[in-house]
Parts: structure tokens; C-alpha cells; sequence
């Protein structure tokens, strides 16, 4: 057996796994449009790309928005809720895309290479079709979206409070939320991890109120796939420590590598 069909078939078992663990997780998505928040869910491409082979060579060193996500609770959100959806992401301003592929990038492998575009259309289509009460249009999504985003400025905030990438420094969920809390005037946030030698940030979840104010509010508790154990210390990973591996596996690849996104 060669070593791209043996890399091939552990790749297949991994996506398989990862399929079981993910179904039986306790989330319930519905087309069901009623919801209580949007949850704005920013990721550090370092954090999700440590230790995985299913990111592009290069990846932001930026925290970047995944998505804007209407939400009942963190295991309970509607999802596709217009059916049918084809979003004319290339009818969007010139200027908007602009700010979107520095600040909402792709950065997994996609055998298709559509890249940003699949990306965006899949936050649209998945979660901002279930807002439109709110946010009407994939324009006004994506907008607002970004202007929750630079108002947060976690780069900067983070970096204000000594939070900064080093692969041999950690930090304190205590430390963090302090910080979060002195710039955005709430005390509850939402946060994902990866378990290894290291605790691993990898997204940041901040909460905006069901409203055309768009505050921001507590976010509400409870479990969910992936969360940080909060009672431990965390890393943020600098860049230097994603080195990205590439296998000449194809589709099984690029399946295993959307299916780790989960969301």
C-alpha cells in the first residue's frame, strides 16, 4: 500500500469518527426561525489549524470572523431556513468583499477553490437566512456582521491586556474575561478549545441582543462540542506553530477537513 493510500484511508477512519462524535452530540438544529440572540463567533486560524493538515499554507494571523449565528441556546439554533439559497456574492460592492476576504476568510483547503465565496454563501445560507427579521439582505448580513467585528477589535483589546500569541506562555479564562468585560460592558462569553498537551484557544464567541440596536449581552450558559475547560489555562498559538502539511489525498482530504469545521 502506498503512502498516499494508507494517508488516504486513516483520513476516511478520522472523518468517519469525527462523523459519530458529531451526531451524537446533543445539538438541535430546526428551520424553525424563532430565536433569542445572534451569536458572533470569531476564530484565530493559529488556534484551529495547530496540529491539523487541512489548512491552506497560508492563514491570517488575525482573529476573523466565522459567522453571525441566530441562536436559542448553544445547542439549539435554526438553520437554513430559506430553502433553496443562492446568494449573489458577486453582486455584493466592490468595497464590502474587499473588507470580507481580510476580515471573514477561508482559510481550509477546498479541492474546488472556491474558497471565500463557498465560505460566505454557507454562513448566509446556513444562519443568515434565519435573521432576515433583522438583517434582511446577504449585504446587510455581512455588513453588520463586520461592524460587530471592529467594534470588538480583539487584536487590539487582547493585545492592550498582555494577551498575545506565544506558544509557551498561557493565560487565564479569568484574565480574558476581565478584558472582555472591560471593553464590552458584559461578563458572559463563549469560548472553543482544542485538548492536547496544550489547551488551545480557537474561537471566541460574543453575544448581541435579538434587536436593531444590536447590543451586546451575556452570553447564556450551558455545554457544547469543543468548549474550553475554563478551570485551565489556555494558549493562543502564534502562527509559527500551524505549520501546514499537505497530502495528496484528495476529495477524502478536503471531506475530513469541512467536516472538522462542524459549523
Amino acid at each position: 500500500m502506498s503512502n498516499s493510500t494508507r494517508s488516504a484511508a486513516l483520513l476516511l477512519f478520522i472523518a468517519t469518527l469525527v462523523l459519530c462524535v458529531y451526531s451524537a452530540a446533543e445539538v438541535k438544529v430546526t428551520t424553525d426561525t424563532s430565536y433569542k440572540y445572534l451569536d458572533l463567533v470569531l476564530q484565530w486560524a493559529p488556534g484551529s489549524c495547530y496540529n491539523f493538515k487541512y489548512c491552506k499554507k497560508k492563514i491570517p494571523n488575525t482573529w476573523t470572523i466565522h459567522g453571525l449565528w441566530p441562536s436559542v441556546n448553544y445547542t439549539n439554533y435554526p438553520v437554513n431556513c430559506a430553502g433553496s439559497c443562492a446568494p449573489d456574492i458577486a453582486g455584493l460592492p466592490g468595497d464590502l468583499v474587499t473588507k470580507m476576504e481580510k476580515k471573514w476568510p477561508d482559510f481550509y483547503l477546498d479541492q474546488d477553490h472556491e474558497g471565500n465565496e463557498k465560505f460566505w454563501k454557507h454562513e448566509w445560507c446556513k444562519h443568515g437566512t434565519c435573521c432576515t427579521d433583522l438583517l434582511s439582505s446577504p449585504r446587510n448580513y455581512f455588513n453588520k456582521a463586520l461592524s460587530l467585528y471592529d467594534t470588538i477589535s480583539l487584536d487590539n483589546t487582547l493585545k492592550s491586556a498582555g494577551i498575545t500569541p506565544n506558544d509557551t506562555v498561557s493565560y487565564t479564562f479569568s484574565a480574558l474575561n476581565k478584558t472582555l468585560t472591560s471593553s464590552l460592558g458584559v461578563s458572559a462569553f463563549r469560548y472553543w478549545c482544542k485538548e492536547g498537551e496544550k489547551q488551545v484557544l480557537t474561537r471566541v464567541g460574543v453575544c448581541v441582543e435579538k434587536s436593531n440596536e444590536f447590543s451586546w449581552q451575556d452570553c447564556p450558559g450551558g455545554e457544547f462540542e469543543d468548549e474550553c475547560n475554563q478551570e485551565k489555562e489556555f494558549y493562543l498559538m502564534p502562527g509559527s506553530a500551524a505549520a501546514a502539511v499537505f497530502f495528496n489525498s484528495g476529495l477524502v482530504f478536503v471531506v475530513l477537513a469541512r467536516i472538522l469545521m462542524l459549523i
